[in-house]
């Protein structure tokens, strides 16, 4: 297994799991401790992985690592950095009000391509092609059915530094979900709010497959 291939599997399970200490990374990659802690240094050195110290009860004090903002952009590409630096200059100059309405003209286009993907599906069916439409969009989103309600878990953030310096890109999504589920849609965890996901709690209204 290349090095890139090994730190890219670190940075998505701590991007999963949240701060791991290096025997959860090991056990979960499958290698020594020595190994993940070699990648770990190399990920430090690049600024995507800070450590913390944790004391103990009982034994020595053990590390626990976390993503930094740098790791938890790691999965984006060339592209959205410069957009980045658009966003950042855009703030800069006074112009957020031009991004609210790039922001809602981007959540109508959404909202008309899901509610057509969606159109005449059950309540399973819609909440399933949410999260693969989701997916296919850089979110990695992954979908789990608790009695009644659902769990969208998004362990990527495409959109992660829009949504940092304009806080209503989080609403608007909660609220785009809401409409095309139609069902009552929390965000229960933000990666803008230093959480290493984003989830949504859906509860439907009924079923409304028949509609």
């Amino acid at each position: 297994m290349s090095d890139a291939s090994t730190e890219n599997r670190i940075i998505m399970y701590i991007k999963r799991q949240g701060p791991s200490t290096l025997q959860q990374i090991a056990d979960n990659l499958g290698i020594t401790k020595m190994g993940v802690y070699k990648h770990i240094i190399q990920l430090e050195q690049k600024g995507l992985i800070s450590r913390k110290v944790v004391k103990r009860e009982v034994g020595r004090p053990t590390y626990v690592f976390s993503l930094t903002e740098s790791g938890k952009l790691y999965f984006t590409n060339s592209d959205s950095l410069i957009l980045m630096e658009l966003l950042d200059f855009i703030n800069k100059e006074g112009k957020g009000d031009l991004m609210i309405k790039f922001l809602k003209n981007r959540y109508k286009v959404l909202f008309n391509e899901y509610r057509e993907k969606l159109d005449k599906k059950s309540v399973d069916e819609k909440v399933e092609i949410l999260g693969k439409l989701r997916t296919s969009a850089g979110y990695m989103a992954e979908v789990k059915k608790s009695g009644n309600s659902y769990e969208l878990t998004e362990f990527n953030c495409p959109i992660y530094r829009i949504a940092s310096l304009f806080g209503e890109a989080c609403s608007m999504e909660r609220e785009l979900f809401s409409k095309v589920l139609n069902a009552d849609v929390e965000n229960s965890h933000r990666q803008v709010n230093g959480s290493n996901l984003c989830r949504f709690v859906i509860r439907p209204k009924g079923d409304y497959s028949k509609d």
